[in-house]
């Protein structure tokens, strides 16, 4: 409890401390403050230039008309004197977002002349820049119109007055004309104040593509929710930050460009509430899934949408849509306070990060909304844009402090799996032990009466009895049967005590142990009418393994497709050379299986027959894999199955077994 308090404390003073960041930073990286002393019509230039101060006040503003230098002494029209920023528009003068303006500056220099630059950031959309009544540069086209995002450097020499006129024509963006105010002081100067910015811009903008990049993995994979939007919050955040080094490039693409920033802003918002939700426990009420995320996906669409595809169709949707995104941008920032609070509440070890987080990037939002007209930042970035760095980055801390959590918890766990499987294992191999002396008390029992059956046949054949040669033949018969059957009893002790590896391999013929195999099954395989069929390959393939578990495979093969096979049907035995394998297939003409089977065949203890305990594949497939090879099927139903074991083939151990 008392760290939990200090926790507390710490997250209420980091709120504090970036509330107070915040103001700071409308005092010491304003433009507003930093703007150059005026009167009407008039800027007086600094003693010392090579701190760049900026050009705010005093500006003649025309609005509707294009004036070049030479026709503004005799121009009859409206005249208003105002300071850059103040009509975030055209609409109040002309009715319309769009159009056309004129603005107009006389610099004053009361020292020597002095060479200066003028750096005009991001005229809306198109512009002329005329200084000392000549044309010094264009951004983008006025006619024909063609909207460029850019800024432009234009280099001069202050004399005692110096006149500065620029044109702007808008028909794209939802700002118009000259919004933000110029900067105008030596080349180094603002060469350091443009390098500044984009240095600040490099680190809102790549930092959090590392944070999105580092969690492309998870991202990717799509099984960790909070990972993936963690990393599309990121990477929307980066892009959003983006645009000073297009300006810096010249972008044309200026609707995508605009449209590209609302709509990462509003994924920002709309990813921060869905993490906020998720780890507040907010996720489950009817507020947060009914209203703020349809609300807040709903306002990415516009934003995608409206900026490209609407707004410069119908203007007079602009400012309608700027107070939406001022207001929706208000209350995501408070409600991103409600859920940080929330989480609070819960007790929860995260809702202190997420209380942070969210915290600071509603106090961002709320500083942009009402410092309009009052900041712009002359070497950072606006108030919103950090709030947006400090979310991700407070995201970030956040998914830190959970993959600890849950690392601590996965080592607690897997202490405590270890043991439970110990303690499974052991009851495990308690119930096989006991169900090994099971089976092998069964079979000791079994061979008993098989004992006794061989017994009186030996007695009837030694005691004198006379016999015809169809009896004596039956009784050999007899016996031979009831001794496979011991064998295979043996075999069966033998596999379920484990003892598989315990009988040496040897190196056989496989088609000479094949055609055995035939010839001591084939009177059995018939006897309720299915043909019985050998198919050998040329040649003798050689097998290193053991025969006796071999045989015992094929008769499970054998007289498992013979129990499915009617009686006019036909089980083939075959055996070819494929890529250096010796394939063994035992195929019939029988009801087939159904494919829905097919993978399960050779499981343990899969049957259909209601009788059956699904042991004989499983050992087919067991004495395979011994061998090094495998086992597969492939069956159409009623039409029959074809069970194929594949074996590596081997050279024969002397020239004897070639005979």
């Amino acid at each position: 409890m008392k760290n939990q308090r200090w926790l507390s404390l710490l997250v209420l003073l980091l709120l504090v401390a970036g509330g107070s960041g915040f103001f700071l930073l409308l005092h010491y990286d304003n433009k507003y403050t930093q703007a150059l002393p005026s009167a009407s019509g008039i800027n007086l230039l600094q003693e010392d230039p090579s701190r760049p101060a900026f050009l705010v006040d005093g500006w003649e503003y025309y609005p509707g008309v294009l004036l070049e230098p030479d026709e503004i002494s005799s121009y009859e029209g409206d005249v208003l004197s105002v300071y850059v920023g103040r009509y975030p528009n055209f609409s109040r003068q002309l009715g319309s977002p769009f159009g056309a303006a004129t603005y107009r500056l006389t610099l004053r220099n009361e020292g020597e002349p002095v060479p200066l630059v003028l750096y005009v950031p991001e005229l809306l959309c198109a512009g002329k820049i005329y200084i000392a009544g000549a044309e010094a540069g264009e951004l983008g086209s006025i006619d024909p119109y063609r909207p460029l995002a850019a800024d432009g450097c234009y280099a001069f020499t202050a004399e005692e007055e110096t006149e500065i006129v620029i044109q702007c024509v808008n028909y794209t963006h939802y700002y118009s004309g000259l919004y933000y105010p110029p900067a105008v002081g030596t080349a180094e100067g603002i060469s350091h104040m443009v390098t500044a910015r984009l240095a600040v811009y490099g680190l809102l903008c790549f930092a959090p593509l590392a944070v999105a990049l580092s969690n492309l993995a998870l991202w990717a994979m799509g099984r960790d929710k909070l990972s993936r939007r963690m990393g599309l919050l990121c990477l929307c955040s980066s892009l959003r930050t983006a645009y000073p080094f297009l300006h810096a490039l010249g972008f044309p693409l200026v609707r995508l460009l605009y449209s590209m920033e609302d709509a990462c802003g509003g994924m920002v918002l709309l990813c921060a509430m869905l993490i906020a939700g998720e780890l507040s426990g907010a996720v489950g009420r009817w507020y947060h899934r009914r209203l703020a995320i349809p609300a807040a996906a709903a306002m990415c669409t516009a934003f995608a949408v409206f900026p490209a595809l609407i707004l410069p169709y119908v203007p007079s949707f602009i400012n309608l849509y700027g107070i939406v995104l001022f207001i929706y941008k208000a209350l995501s920032g408070a409600y991103l306070l409600f859920l940080g609070v929330r989480a609070l509440r819960t007790g929860d070890p995260l809702s202190r990060f997420l209380l942070f987080a969210a915290g600071l990037y509603g106090i961002s939002l709320t500083v942009s909304t009402l410092t309009i007209n009052s900041f712009e930042p002359a070497r950072g970035a606006w108030p919103e844009e950090y709030g947006g760095f400090l979310l991700t980055f407070g995201f970030a801390a956040l998914m830190v402090r959970r993959s600890i959590l849950l690392s601590r918890e996965n080592h607690r766990l897997t202490c405590h799996l270890q043991e439970a499987v110990d303690r499974r294992t052991h009851a495990i191999e308690t119930l096989l032990a006991e169900r090994r002396e099971l089976l092998g008390s069964l079979i000791h029992d079994l061979k008993n009466p098989l004992a006794a059956v061989k017994s009186y046949a030996e007695l009837v054949r030694s005691g004198g009895v006379a016999l015809d040669r169809e009896t004596a033949g039956y009784l050999d018969a007899l016996t031979d049967r009831v001794g496979a059957i011991e064998e295979r009893f043996s075999f069966l002790q033998s596999f379920s005590r484990g003892e598989r590896g315990a009988t040496a391999l040897q190196t056989f013929s496989l088609s000479r142990f094949l055609r055995e195999f035939y010839e001591d099954n084939h009177p059995d395989m018939e006897l309720s009418g299915q043909s019985f069929r050998l198919a050998l390959c040329p040649g003798e393939l050689f097998l290193r393994g053991d025969p006796e578990r071999l045989r015992a495979a094929l008769e499970n093969l054998c007289y498992n497709a013979l129990s499915f096979t009617p009686r006019d049907g036909t089980v083939t035995l075959s055996l070819n050379e494929e890529n250096g394998m010796a394939v063994v297939r035992v195929s019939d003409t029988g009801s087939g299986i159904a494919p829905e089977d097919l993978p399960h065949v050779f499981e343990r203890g899969f049957t259909r027959r209601p009788e059956g305990e699904g042991m004989g594949l499983f050992i087919v497939r067991t004495i395979t894999l011994e061998h090094s090879g495998t086992a597969e099927v492939s069956s159409v139903p009623g039409q029959g199955s074809v069970f194929t074991l594949r074996f590596p083939l081997s050279a024969p151990d002397s020239p004897e077994e070639n005979a």
